[in-house]
């Protein structure tokens, strides 16, 4: 992302239900999972490790653009573990 769009992104995520969305897409995305189901089919595997991709890539943003958002970010999915 260009400076710009990490500044829009940065926004985004200052909003609560920015935050709140750019959470659930993440989650969607698999960007907080490490494991894949090898019983699956080929054909579901390279879907979920395509998705996965995008949601990675995704984090990285966040990541850029708002370095506490990210740490927040990471800290609500551990919360959510550990529920």
């Amino acid at each position: 992302m260009i400076k710009s769009e990490l500044q829009a992104l940065s926004n985004v995520l200052n909003n609560p239900y920015g935050f709140k969305i750019i959470y659930l897409l993440l989650v969607e995305l698999g960007a907080f999972e490490r494991g894949i189901n090898r019983n699956s089919s080929d054909k579901d595997c390279f879907m979920t490790l395509g998705k996965r991709e995008k949601g990675l890539w995704l984090l990285d943003c966040v990541r850029q653009a708002n370095i506490t958002k990210y740490i927040e970010l990471l800290q609500k999915k551990e919360g959510e573990k550990n529920d």
